[in-house]
């Protein structure tokens, strides 16, 4: 589904903050690996990790933080056990912002669009 754009391998939620403190694109699945629900994308400094844990606290809680995080809540309930992520990260995009942030922003909307075109309407828990 996703050529072109290298992700890692799922990891369960659980273990989410073994994701990279570095900017890029993140696909968040229920029940299991590939059952997609969530793209999105940062270049803050925390990078992926502090966004997957910001989408953790919106969609436990329902607290705004995270627009995913909180349609995830709204949707799905508090529970988040059965999660899965993967990243794409930009290790070999030049760090620069006027370059980095349009890739980021091209590799989201790619995969996005690639979601959509399979499934034909977008993942469960993104708005636009």
């Amino acid at each position: 589904m996703f050529l072109n754009l290298h992700l890692s391998d799922w990891l369960p939620w659980a273990d989410r903050g073994l994701q990279p403190a570095v900017p890029g694109v993140y696909v968040i699945a229920k029940e299991r690996p590939g059952n997609v629900i969530y793209i999105g994308r940062t270049w803050g400094l925390g990078g992926l990790r502090d966004r997957l844990n910001a989408f953790h606290r919106s969609a436990t809680t329902g607290l705004k933080g995270h627009a995913g995080g909180v349609t995830y809540h709204r949707v799905f309930g508090p529970l988040a056990l059965d999660l899965f992520a993967c990243v794409h990260t930009t290790v070999a995009i030049n760090p620069s912002e006027n370059i980095l942030r349009p890739y980021i922003e091209y590799a989201e909307r790619r995969l996005i669009w690639e979601y959509v075109e399979k499934v034909g309407k977008l993942p469960t828990c993104n708005s636009e």
